[in-house]
């Protein structure tokens, strides 16, 4: 007689079975390419549904090259092709490196060229007012993307523009949890962030429109603005 008995034969074989599915589908994971949705995410406005997956961790790659790119998980400042080019996710501080950066640089350009999958709504609100203040226009040039929060820094822009393959994109957001604070709380200090980001969009002209497409969409989601919607909100202000 073996060590097993038939039932405990019968179970390990079982948990075997289901050890090796697991391994198999973990390796399918990881030798796929990117799910077949995520390209569209950066598809034009005019190429795609309205409402696409989120990812981001993923910017639209370049000619030639793969369909998707890393996006920085930090916002990176550069001078490039005339404009001052800020590049990644909006991370918690980089609106202080910002306003630090253009103290260093002290750039001569005009505009400001936006590539960014948003993040940190507060540091866009410090940044989109940094742009207001120093008298920049913001873009989102073909290829690039402006989604959740860095629509807040595109609406800095003295004008504002959006090239025919740039895709900007709003959704709900968090400003941060506290799961210690009781429940009151925490709605309260929602209430207050979005009161600032109502008080900023009126303060930089942009429709408060614009909240109602980003309330109706969940956080794992992006909803694509059309040419036409950008204009009635008045996120863009110049035709490119």
């Amino acid at each position: 007689m073996g060590i097993f008995s038939t039932p405990q034969r019968a179970i390990r074989a079982v948990l075997v079975s289901q050890v090796v599915l697991a391994l198999a589908i973990v390796g399918l994971d990881l030798w796929q390419s990117p799910p077949a949705a995520a390209p569209g995410m950066f598809a034009p406005p005019a190429q795609g549904p309205s409402v696409r997956p989120y990812r981001p961790d993923l910017r639209p790659g370049s000619p030639g090259g793969p369909a998707m790119r890393p996006m920085p998980d930090a916002l990176e400042f550069s001078q490039q092709d005339g404009a001052i080019r800020i590049l990644g996710q909006i991370a918690p501080g980089d609106a202080g490196r910002f306003l630090a950066w253009l103290d260093q640089a002290r750039p001569d350009e005009t505009r400001v060229s936006l590539d960014s999958s948003g993040g940190s709504v507060s540091d866009a609100l410090e940044i989109g007012r940094a742009i207001r203040s120093t008298g920049l226009a913001t873009e989102v040039a073909n290829g690039s993307v402006c989604l959740s929060a860095c629509p807040y820094m595109l609406a800095g822009g003295t004008s504002r523009s959006v090239a025919a393959e740039g895709v900007v994109g709003v959704h709900q957001h968090y400003f941060g949890q506290n799961t210690i604070l009781p429940a009151f709380m925490a709605v309260r200090d929602l209430q207050r962030a979005q009161a600032r980001v109502i008080d900023y969009l009126a303060e930089m002209g942009v429709d408060l429109r614009l909240l109602s497409h980003a309330f109706r969409t969940p956080p794992d989601e992006i909803n694509i603005l059309t040419p036409e919607q950008l204009r009635e909100l008045s996120l863009v202000t110049a035709e490119t």
